[in-house]
């Protein structure tokens, strides 16, 4: 779990250690979410990200695996909360030989050694909904792009939110933050509630949503109005109860509610199949795989199929 440390400076930050093969970049890069910048110039770390939770900017940095560092801009975030959101929980270990118990496939155990610093981020789930709404019939650039615009439209400039001086949390080389300079960037812009969306439906379009539009808005009025409630789908904490209550909302089949129960609401037995998934498994399973024979971790299983199918291809 991580620890409160008070530096010098009177700053704050949370460092988590002993985490086994823990892996910032895999977990971040591997599709799971989408509103992350990794950080090249003054950063601390070998691999160092920013990304946002809520009214929160979080700046988390990696030197080796097994380890992280985290600060925070905005909202202030409990230790239960980051170990939540990053899954720290868990074993990472425990949960491969869980599922490496179930299979006797050797290309997923390839896949599992190559992946298995991979952790499920507990994302929030009105935030996941859209986002894979999106993602439907998208590339990852192009969803990205989207729902950054959104949050620019609708949100709030984290980095402007408290008193006193505030640095740029991408780049404190850059200075103090400023909404001309901050809406070139987007990183910083918490997500809209739904609320927000009603209320103003026009301000999706800079976006270009496209056909995604509509599902958005169906998405937004069935949240809003409590016909589609996460809090109680979040409580019950049943996959079966996640897809039925999602599939409700318009252009929400199996693979977007699979991956919403996965990524926004740790149902970790969910396992989304997408073209990526269909290839592997016509590939490298002959063509079936019943997720449930990997129990109830199918999700990270997933994970380390799609992770490894995707470095494949990039090698090639």
């Amino acid at each position: 779990m991580f620890n409160k440390i008070t530096l010098p400076d009177g700053s704050v930050e949370y460092r988590a250690e002993g985490l086994g093969e823990y892996s910032l970049k895999d977990t971040l890069e591997c599709g799971q979410c989408f509103r992350y910048e990794r950080i090249e110039a003054g950063r601390r770390f070998a691999d160092e990200y920013l990304f946002t939770y809520g009214r929160t900017v979080i700046r988390v940095g990696q030197d080796k695996p097994g380890e992280l560092t985290v600060r925070l801009v905005g909202e202030e975030l409990s230790i239960e909360e980051l170990d939540s959101l990053f899954m720290l929980g868990s074993s990472l270990a425990e949960i491969r030989d869980d599922i490496l118990s179930r299979t006797d496939s050797e290309w997923l155990r390839a896949a599992a050694g190559m992946a298995g610093g991979i952790a499920i981020l507990k994302q929030d789930p009105w935030e996941t909904l859209i986002s894979f709404i999106i993602s439907q019939n998208n590339n990852i650039p192009r969803i990205r792009k989207i729902i950054k615009q959104i949050a620019i439209e609708y949100g709030v400039n984290i980095s402007l939110l408290g008193q006193g001086e505030r640095l740029c949390p991408l780049d404190p080389a850059n200075g103090t933050p400023c909404e001309e300079i901050c809406k070139r960037c987007g990183v910083c812009y918490s997500f809209p509630s739904s609320a927000d969306i009603l209320a103003r439906p026009e301000g999706l379009l800079p976006s270009r949503p496209g056909f995604r539009y509509g599902y958005i808005l169906d998405a937004a009025q069935r949240v809003y109005s409590g016909e589609v409630d996460l809090d109680a789908i979040s409580e019950a904490a049943s996959y079966e109860r996640t897809l039925e209550a999602l599939k409700v909302i318009k252009g929400v089949g199996d693979k977007v509610a699979s991956c919403v129960a996965l990524f926004g609401f740790a149902n970790l037995e969910a396992f989304p199949i997408d073209v990526w998934m269909k290839r592997a498994i016509d590939e490298y399973f002959g063509g079936s795989l019943d997720p449930t024979t990997l129990g109830k971790y199918a999700g990270v299983a997933q994970q380390y199929i799609f992770h490894y199918v995707r470095s494949l291809s990039e090698a090639k």
